[in-house]
């Protein structure tokens, strides 16, 4: 359990703080951990009662005779130190302070915290807390937290940094007979956090699928890497709020507009192979199905309702969610067709009509078979004779040992109830409407999908040595970088890029054109300018001499009238680039993860489109062709219309290469290729910015 034995399993529990008063926070705990029945020692420690709450009670932990695994700290914030330094002498290995009173409570609360994390380093005590709800381990009959009640058994491990959000989740739970395998309120994370949950998670043969509700990362390339570990053995459902946070931060790149600590951590989770939700309910309807229900094989889902309307709008969900609802296989439809009334449709949705009864039910789903679809989906509307714990038991015996997901949506009050419960204490998730039911499948695709397609991290190994290269920048004093001055480093690293002279009027313009050879391309070299269409800084397939004098000129008129007090080197003349397909390729630098990639189509509305796929550097090649694959434009690559398609191995290998920039050069706060040139000779590099942070 990563060292976290004395949580999960204990023989002695000692409550300090114990109160004999049960509206109290060391007495509800006290009182938890005796209604739950907790089979080890449990040992009250209250400086005041010789009993409490009927048990004999100890004045201080230094007095408990006997050994004592697991402390509960329940005291006034300035005792906790001491109740902590007493847990140490007497050799407790794990400790849940509950105890609030630390950051959350302003100056003199953080100076506390802060000198507890760090009389906590190198001490041989886990701690989880302060200010934590507690922690539950149900198969244990373990409740150390001041939840009332404690929940059932189960495979979901429950890791909140919300404690009132876990108190809600455990009453809402108990209705739908969901069980957990542990709940941890994680508090101020003091010393344990959610990465350690997630590794303790994976190593716990109790817990099949992990849900968690997180507010923040405390430690983000840590929380990757544990994710990316424990998401390679257990489905992780995550739910984290703050999506609108970003960092407030200068950004000059189309990448940086684009970028935040969100898009970061979506990369990351992604990545790992986990899945994120956007509501509580999400989490817990997939978290329940994936505990439940195996994994669907592919996107086919199958429909059977005795509801016309109802088969359509589930239909339309799963086809916005990206479920295909298609037609069944022959030899289905010939089974379905056989075993149902003329008015029944066979097609997908399978409308078995409003007056299908459970033998009905029976037969449809005996006719469509597990081989049909790769994920079914059972709707029934209350009619007025219909029995619904009937047409449950059937659903539960049609489909028992099938080895694709079954759920259902028994859509209606009263009338549906007994069914809906059958069905959940069978292990078939239900849900009040069709669309949760959809999406919930949807979601089990998506776990499966990531689950089959994470790559393995890059090795360690970097890039050429840019020490000199960078050096010299430092020597002239930019901050702001173009193409003249990325190329270097670019080449370095194998990216092929359309270089040419700078150069500072039109004579010398059209000189360096016939050497570059023309067609070119103009554009205007400044560090203060980031957009140069913006202010009609490039000029492209330029064919004579005479043409590029002319069009420098302009340009330098043109860029001196928009941006006055901008500093201008020249102009940079470039052979023209023609066919393909503009990409863009950026890196930005994210305070909790490192560097953020980021590949999407290019050109002057990248930030309009919002067309792009995100993850953490560096990646593989294969880690880019996925990333290629997300696009909504993806198919443009692959050829349309008549065009021919990009070399995509070429173009995923550019932006693996790149990637490793991010890494080794964490200097470079952003820097972006835009735009890369993909056609089906390779990539190649035709205009780039980055900016150097002091």
């Amino acid at each position: 359990m990563s060292g976290l034995a004395a949580f999960f399993a204990p023989t002695s529990v000692a409550v300090i703080g114990a109160s004999r008063d049960p509206s109290k926070v060391g007495g509800s705990v006290l009182a938890n951990l005796r209604s739950a029945g907790f089979e080890g020692r449990v040992i009250p420690v209250n400086a005041r009662a010789a009993t409490v709450q009927g048990l004999a009670a100890a004045p201080s932990l230094l007095e408990v005779d006997g050994p004592v695994d697991l402390a509960v700290v329940a005291v006034p914030p300035d005792a906790v130190l001491t109740a902590l330094e007493q847990c140490v002498a007497r050799g407790v290995p794990g400790a849940v302070v509950i105890s609030a009173g630390f950051r959350e409570a302003g100056a003199e609360g953080g100076r506390r915290e802060a000198e507890l994390r760090a009389w906590l380093r190198g001490r041989p005590l886990r701690v989880l807390g302060p200010n934590c709800l507690g922690w539950i381990r149900p198969s244990r009959r373990l409740n150390v937290s001041f939840a009332p009640g404690t929940p059932a058994a189960g495979g979901i491990a429950f890791v909140s940094h919300s404690g009132a959000l876990a108190v809600a989740i455990l009453d809402w739970a108990r209705e739908r007979r969901l069980g957990f395998s542990l709940v941890a309120s994680m508090g101020n994370q003091a010393d344990l956090t959610e990465s350690d949950m997630l590794a303790a998670a994976a190593a716990d043969d109790e817990t099949r699928v992990i849900a968690a509700y997180l507010e923040g990362v405390a430690d983000g390339p840590r929380f990757v890497a544990a994710l990316r570990a424990t998401a390679a053995v257990k489905p992780v459902v995550v739910l984290k709020t703050g999506r609108s946070a970003e960092g407030a931060r200068a950004v000059t790149s189309h990448t940086g507009a684009l970028a935040g600590s969100d898009r970061a951590f979506d990369a990351a989770v992604c990545q790992a192979g986990a899945v994120r939700v956007a509501t509580v309910a999400e989490l817990f309807d997939l978290a329940r199905a994936l505990e439940r229900q195996p994994r669907p094989r592919g996107r086919r889902l199958a429909i059977v309702t005795n509801g016309g309307g109802l088969g359509i709008v589930a239909t339309d969900v799963a086809r916005a969610a990206g479920l295909r609802v298609e037609s069944l296989p022959e030899a289905a439809q010939q089974r379905l067709a056989a075993a149902l009334p003329a008015t029944a449709s066979i097609a997908n949705p399978v409308d078995i009509v409003g007056d299908a009864d459970a033998g009905r039910y029976s037969r449809a789903l005996h006719g469509l078979g597990p081989g049909a679809a790769d994920a079914v989906l059972v709707v029934l509307t209350a009619q007025a004779a219909t029995d619904s714990a009937g047409v449950a038991r059937a659903v539960i015996g049609a489909t028992r040992g099938w080895p694709v997901p079954v759920v259902a949506a028994l859509v209606g009050g009263a009338r549906v109830s007994a069914g809906a419960r059958a069905l959940e204490e069978a292990g078939i998730p239900c849900y009040e409407f069709p669309e949760p039911a959809v999406r919930t499948l949807a979601g089990m695709t998506l776990v499966a999908e990531r689950r089959g397609a994470v790559v393995p991290a890059p090795g360690a190994a970097g890039g050429p040595d840019g020490a000199s290269w960078l050096a010299g920048l430092r020597a002239r004093g930019l901050t702001e970088l173009g193409l003249a001055e990325l190329s270097p480093l670019l080449g370095a690293y194998g990216i092929q890029c359309a270089v040419g002279p700078v150069v500072a009027d039109g004579e010398a313009a059209a000189a360096a054109a016939g050497r570059v050879g023309f067609p070119v391309a103009l554009k205007v070299a400044s560090p203060d300018i980031s957009h140069k269409s913006d202010v009609g800084g490039v000029v492209l397939g330029l064919s004579a001499a005479g043409a590029v004098r002319q069009a420098t000129a302009a340009m330098l008129a043109r860029v001196a009238a928009a941006r006055p007090g901008a500093r201008v080197d020249g102009v940079l003349v470039q052979p023209m680039v023609t066919g393909g397909k503009e990409l863009l390729v950026g890196l930005v630098r994210d305070a909790q993860f490192g560097p953020l990639l980021m590949v999407g189509f290019g050109g002057i509305y990248v930030e309009l489109l919002g067309d792009t796929a995100s993850r953490l550097a560096p990646v593989t090649a294969a880690e880019a062709l996925i990333m290629l694959d997300e696009l909504r434009m993806a198919p443009a690559l692959r050829g349309a219309r008549g065009e021919r398609p990009v070399t995509r191995a070429a173009l995923a290998d550019t932006i693996a290469r790149f990637s490793q920039i991010g890494v080794d050069r964490p200097e470079l706060g952003e820097i972006e290729l835009n735009p890369l040139m993909a056609g089906p000779g390779g990539a190649i590099v035709v205009d780039a910015r980055a900016r150097l942070d002091r």
